[in-house]
């Protein structure tokens, strides 16, 4: 059943919206960084201690920042090679987005509770869902190039396949480690940022290999 221009529109609007989302969704994050309230008088003497038991939040501020803007990067990436959109992917955007925009309470919760698995835990499978809608949306976009040009290359689909798909092997491992020992789900979940960036890296050379050929 072919597509009526109703069913068919431009992504600039949707884009738009999106950028709009993730740029409140970082915003909100800095308000789980409430200043220490201190007498007066003790400021001097409390202040390094207090500012030293947030370092909690400092940490889950900087992880879930950073995740967010890979998810953001990628998200702007994927948008970029989508010549249109339809109802359907419309709605798996939106609730994308849905998760996205939640993302400031799981990270308040790791912040406050950083010992506590449920919390780990809690904050793994929220941006586990990020990212498995944003390849439920890819797969959606690019099954028969039904939203993509006919001339985007395979190697370049499958790229972001590869990348998401890494991101949830990583966070698949860090919830047992989150059961056990939160610090080292942490640790996992930092370890998603080099992979980013090798993987991007790797796909950029061989793109460079491909066009010189």
């Amino acid at each position: 059943m072919s597509k009526t221009p109703y069913d068919l529109i431009s992504p600039a609007r949707l884009t738009s919206f999106s950028d709009g989302v993730f740029a409140i969704a970082v915003t909100l994050l800095v308000f789980n960084l409430k200043v220490p309230e201190i007498p007066e008088a003790d400021v001097h003497r409390l202040l390094p201690k207090a500012l030293l038991n947030m370092l909690s939040h400092f940490v889950t501020y900087l992880i879930s920042f950073l995740l967010i803007a890979v998810f953001w990067t990628i998200h702007h990436r994927m948008l970029s090679l989508v010549i249109h959109v339809d109802f359907t992917f419309t709605w798996i955007n939106l609730i994308y987005l849905l998760v996205v925009a939640f993302i400031p309470f799981p990270s308040a919760l790791m912040g406050t509770y950083p010992n506590e698995s449920i919390s780990m835990i809690f904050y793994i499978c929220s941006m586990f869902m990020v990212v498995g809608l944003s390849l439920f949306m890819w797969r959606y976009a690019t099954k028969g190039h039904r939203l993509i040009s006919k001339d985007t290359p395979q190697s370049t689909i499958n790229y972001f396949y590869i990348r998401g798909s890494a991101t949830l092997g990583l966070f698949t491992l860090a919830l047992p480690l989150a059961i056990y020992r939160a610090h080292w789900a942490q640790v996992c979940l930092l370890i998603v940022f080099p992979m980013q960036w090798l993987l991007k890296s790797y796909h950029k050379r061989q793109s460079l290999i491909v066009d010189s050929q």
